[in-house]
């Protein structure tokens, strides 16, 4: 008999997701199967089949029961901010005081505040918080999560926290996608000169094997769309992927670099003008979407969803976990998505998983279950994927699997963040 190291069996509905990113998910597509059981052997899936077909084919070291419930792939965090000290609680007081997000930027609040509290952590400390929330989000149903930099503001300093999420990766059966990040610029000094130091920066994460992806951040108070279009450019001269922030706070034309330069994702675009998804769709980009981000900025636009569904690009979700939204759970972004975007469960669950994974350039190893790809499993506190969003609130997760390995069973940790 063939061995396995972990059968997960008796699972009442598998979404496999099995023909890989969709712009538009049907049930009739998803690879639905029905008392299903999967098969995992290292850190991969090994094979896919009827429960009671495989729980006699293979012995397994160890055997976790579905008890009849909804299995999916692993979800996966397109776009984070993890890497961060202190907090700013008192301004989303004053958020729902009618203070905007803008006037708290200007007056050295926002993200200016975080990189002066980040700077004045130590690296233990920041390595510690880092873990602390990577497994949190590992419990609630995380397998992959894309890591930015950007609190440093000191481009050297930004290298440097590449390294603190290579250590965290090391320690996380999750895979952990690093992101160099230009965030925003100095509030006073020579733009131009700081535009140089960064693409030195740049060039040193690629050279050091630090990044996988580059991203800028394109909008009021942050990055032009020229002065964005440099940075992209650099970064891919020297080997990295691209991704980016647009169209969030005020359009200035950032979404239509998407025609001019190889992004993976562009993400928020809760300006965008309808028209600028056919330049996403023509130059293959994945729209990057982050419902939470949303609440948090108190923010009355949405991204035009309507003519993204139409022009066929693939939609994926964040959480866009940072200091101004606290919510470490994709889960949370999938559950919200069809109140605050108007995505079917099913769509969010893409969004979430094989799209997301694309986004991140994994779409041939990861976001679904099926033979050969990272064995990562979500088994839900649901019976099938239309309670997804349907009830929502509290972590739906019961077991989850990370790289073949249980980091949730029954709903309690099994895995737990290395003690410092």
């Amino acid at each position: 008999m063939p061995r396995a190291d972990l059968v997960v069996y008796n699972i009442g509905e598998l979404v496999t997701f099995k023909g890989g990113p969709t712009a538009r998910p049907r049930p009739g597509e998803a690879g639905i199967l029905r008392g299903a059981a999967v098969a995992i052997r290292g850190s991969r899936v090994v094979e896919v089949g009827p429960s009671s077909l495989l729980r006699s084919r293979y012995t397994a070291l160890e055997w976790l029961d579905a008890e009849g419930r909804l299995a999916t792939p692993g979800l996966v965090d397109m776009h984070t901010h993890p890497l961060f000290a202190g907090s700013r609680e008192d301004e989303f007081e004053a958020k729902l005081s009618g203070v905007s997000y803008g006037e708290i930027l200007a007056r050295g609040g926002g993200i200016y505040r975080t990189i002066k509290a980040t700077r004045a952590a130590s690296r233990e400390e920041l390595l510690g918080l880092l873990l602390e929330r990577l497994y949190r989000m590992l419990w609630g149903g995380t397998t992959i999560v894309e890591a930015k930099t950007g609190y440093a503001l000191k481009p050297r300093v930004e290298v440097e926290h590449l390294r603190i999420i290579s250590e965290a990766a090391r320690l996380t059966p999750q895979l952990v996608v690093p992101t160099l990040l230009a965030h925003v610029p100095p509030r006073e000094g020579d733009r131009e000169a700081y535009i140089e130091e960064f693409r030195g920066a740049i060039r040193a994460a690629a050279r050091q094997g630090l990044a996988r992806y580059f991203d800028v951040f394109c909008d009021r108070g942050a990055f032009t769309p020229v002065e964005s279009r440099i940075l992209l450019e650099e970064a891919w001269r020297a080997g990295l992927r691209l991704r980016m922030h647009a169209d969030q706070l005020e359009y200035l034309g950032c979404s239509r670099l998407a025609a001019e330069l190889r992004l993976d994702s562009v993400d928020h675009l809760e300006v965008m003008p309808p028209e600028n998804a056919r330049v996403l769709a023509e130059a293959g980009s994945t729209a990057g979407l982050l419902p939470t981000s949303i609440m948090a900025m108190m923010q009355a636009e949405r991204p035009p969803i309507k003519a993204i569904r139409e022009a066929g690009v693939p939609i994926a979700l964040g959480s866009d976990y940072n200091p101004n939204n606290m919510t470490p759970l994709v889960q949370t972004a999938l559950q919200v998505a069809p109140y605050i975007l108007g995505l079917t469960p099913l769509e969010a669950l893409a969004a979430a998983t094989v799209n997301a994974a694309a986004s991140l350039g994994l779409a041939g190893i990861a976001g679904r279950v099926v033979p050969g790809f990272r064995a990562d499993l979500v088994v839900w506190d649901a019976e099938n994927y239309r309670w997804l969003g349907y009830e929502w609130g509290y972590n739906m997760a019961l077991h989850v699997v990370a790289a073949g390995r249980p980091a949730l069973v029954d709903g309690r940790p099994v895995l737990r963040p290395p003690q410092r």
